[in-house]
């Protein structure tokens, strides 16, 4: 099958006027160059971006991405339509695997294609993985990210401090009562939008007074090329972009790499050359590209053997919510907003020893619909959000809603498989329908040793429910929404797994349970090297040993940052 416009639904390809007047493309006569990366999504964009700062003198650093120019900042907070509608304004539909009603497979929103992959779609929280969760990767993995590469990953991102005062007081209130015993209780940690910082990071001016959660690759890649429209015939060193160019093959010619790469707007292919080659274009399209690769043949029997399985991710409950008006003496308005994390310690359950007592963190917002920049005027007369309180009761009770969001280890049943010959779409199979008897059957046993039923599982959590409610209520009992009365025995409240935070089908050496060593068979190695090769390398959410509770972007900014030192 050709490539071409329609082959992805989910890809968007034009060249577009502001592309055009924003920054520089390549299309220089030479081919030859020292790193070559696939993708500009999160693990690609920041790799490019720490490279081009670093070795960008002295190297030529090329990007190649198969998508298109789309905005300049972050999509989600482009109007006042629905994240959904948004999504699916570019193609970012959800998945229906064919098969029978009892044997189906749900992805719920396809990958972006774009430049900046997924970052243009991203709200923007960069919370943290914890220490009882790197205790899935590997020591040398463990022991960087624990010792500076997390922090330094979030500044790079611009993390936020607060969002205000009454956050804060919420936060201190939480942290002195019971649960802080078993939670690390923190304000979410939002980026901060590029555009508004001098080059040295310190903001130019005061443009806000809390954070707009925008952050996105394609920003950090134009800042890092320079603000020159036109295309860059140059011929020097220094960090190359090339969009609308969709690798097919990567071909090992052994003191090289050759990549081919067809141009989606007109067909044409072009060959490019690198002494070292990194892979990031998602946990969807690496492991297919790296399966129909000319160099697939050769690799050993055990890494081909894991290449495309694995794929997992975090899986989330629905939210229960419930509406409050203080906390101890601290007031909450309706003008007011927080995000507050509860990070889990990992502590054992003193009841069971084997068992990890919380295997998740808790999400809690107060009036979230002042969550995203474009809802943030609560007197637009106009605004359609069904749940903007404050038009209707702009003194009433604020919202508390929460949600419980688990750690997930890799599972051997999902697989990214081979697309069809000559064909560019891969079949995508992730067990979804009925996976509530897989998690307690087999993924929170290897989380958290848990040997649970649905009543115990449920019981945990309308426990916790109960525990953070009640802080609102000076110790009474929770009184949940009629609607968000989620947490039952028959599974309901928990969500479909989606490809938001998809992992692990190019993994890392990892652990296949909380209580078992590493195994010895992998796809990459703790530097993420391609076992079985000298220079290729990936350096996306595929690499993952696990999909971690909270939001993964942190871990993989700093893998991308790790990777960088690594190769110069």
């Amino acid at each position: 099958m050709t490539f071409g416009p329609f082959t992805y639904s989910n890809l968007v390809t034009e060249s577009t006027r502001g592309q055009e007047r924003l920054f520089l493309q390549y299309i220089g006569p030479r081919n030859d160059f020292d790193i070559i990366i696939v993708g500009s999504g999160i693990g690609g964009g920041i790799l490019a971006d720490d490279l081009g700062e670093r070795l960008g003198r002295d190297k030529r650093i090329l990007v190649l991405e198969a998508g298109s120019f789309v905005y300049p900042t972050h999509v989600y907070n482009i109007c006042r339509f629905p994240n959904a509608s948004v999504a699916r304004h570019f193609g970012c539909d959800t998945f229906w695997q064919a098969g029978t009603p009892a044997d189906q497979y749900f992805i719920g929103e396809k990958p972006q294609l774009a430049f900046g992959g997924r970052s243009i779609f991203w709200s923007g929280l960069i919370p943290s993985i914890q220490p009882w969760e790197l205790e899935f990767f590997p020591p040398g993995v463990q022991h960087d990210l624990a010792n500076g590469l997390l922090a330094e990953a979030g500044a790079l991102m611009n993390e936020s401090r607060s969002m205000g005062a009454t956050a804060r007081a919420i936060r201190d209130a939480l942290r002195a009562s019971p649960l802080a015993a078993d939670f690390v209780i923190e304000e979410t940690p939002r980026a901060l939008h590029q555009p508004y910082l001098a080059p040295d990071g310190t903001p130019v001016e005061q443009f806000f007074s809390e954070p707009t959660g925008v952050f996105n690759t394609a920003e950090l890649l134009i800042n890092q090329v320079g603000l020159t429209p036109g295309v860059s015939h140059g011929d020097g060193n220094g960090l190359q972009l090339l969009l609308n160019h969709y690798v097919e093959d990567v071909q090992n010619h052994g003191n090289h790499y050759e990549l081919v790469a067809r141009n989606a707007l007109n067909g044409q292919a072009r060959t490019f050359q690198s002494g070292i080659v990194v892979l990031a274009g998602g946990s969807i399209e690496s492991p297919k590209l790296l399966r129909r690769s000319s160099l697939f043949p050769w690799l050993p029997q055990s890494v081909k053997d894991l290449v495309g399985r694995g794929l997992t991710d975090h899986p989330t409950t629905n939210e229960t919510a419930t509406l409050v008006t203080h906390i101890g003496g601290v007031a909450i308005p309706k003008t007011a907003h927080a995000k507050i994390v509860f990070y889990s310690r990992g502590l054992k359950d003193p009841a069971n020893p084997g068992q990890t007592k919380y295997p998740f963190n808790v999400e809690m917002n107060i009036n979230h619909e002042y969550w995203h920049l474009r809802d943030n005027d609560p007197n637009d007369p106009n605004r359609t959000d069904p749940d903007a309180f404050s038009t209707q009761d702009p003194h009433g009770p604020s919202r508390l809603d929460i949600k419980f969001s688990f750690a997930n280890p890799l599972d051997d049943e999902n697989e990214v498989r081979p697309a069809p010959p000559f064909e560019y779409v891969p079949e995508i199979r992730m067990r979804n329908l009925k996976w509530m008897d897989q998690l307690r059957d087999s993924r929170f046993p290897a989380l958290a040793g848990w040997q649970k039923d649905f009543q115990g599982i449920f019981d945990v959590l309308n426990g916790v429910t109960g525990q953070i409610f009640s802080q609102f209520r000076n110790g009474s009992a929770a009184v949940q929404l009629p609607d968000h009365d989620r947490y039952g025995t028959n599974g309901k409240g928990f969500g479909w797994g989606t490809v938001h935070h998809s992992a692990g089908t190019l993994r890392m050496p990892y652990r296949p349970r909380h209580d078992a060593p590493f195994e010895s068979r992998s796809v990459v190695d703790e530097h993420l090297r391609v076992v079985g090769t000298d220079r290729l390398y990936v350096c996306d959410m595929s690499v993952m040993p696990l999909s971690s509770a909270a939001n993964p972007v942190r871990t993989l900014a700093a893998l991308a940052l790790r990777l960088s030192r690594r190769l110069g």
